[in-house]
């Protein structure tokens, strides 16, 4: 009984690594939302177009890249799963991305992202 347990954990534990999350927030022009996906484990577990956009260069226009983040999480996995918006997953999201970046340059940037609504 107990091989089997490890090996069913082993292998929900390998597939957890592939599991990936992406939060939209509402605006008036579009439904916020949070899916679950399968994807390869190039993008952060927590995902969000903010977090994608703070490391583009300034002169940039963001709201291309916040377009581009939104139809590369689209696109690159496989839906398992769409929930409400999850404000907490939003939040995690934007915290990760911010561990290691300039603290003046990141608040900047997300300032011309809430502009748009993001």
């Amino acid at each position: 009984m107990r091989p089997a347990l490890l090996v069913l954990g082993l292998i929900l534990g390998f597939c957890a690594l592939f599991l990936r999350s992406y939060t939209l927030p509402p605006a008036p022009d579009r439904q916020g939302g949070t899916t679950l996906s399968l994807d390869w484990p190039t993008r952060p577990v927590l995902g969000s177009p903010r977090a994608d956009c703070l490391g583009t260069p300034e002169a940039e226009p963001v709201i291309a890249c916040l377009i581009a983040s939104v139809n590369r999480a689209r696109s690159g996995g496989i839906p398992l799963l769409s929930l409400r918006f999850c404000a907490p997953c939003h939040d995690w999201s934007q915290r990760i991305a911010l561990l290691g970046r300039d603290e003046a340059a990141a608040q900047a940037r997300l300032a011309q992202i809430a502009r748009f609504g993001w």
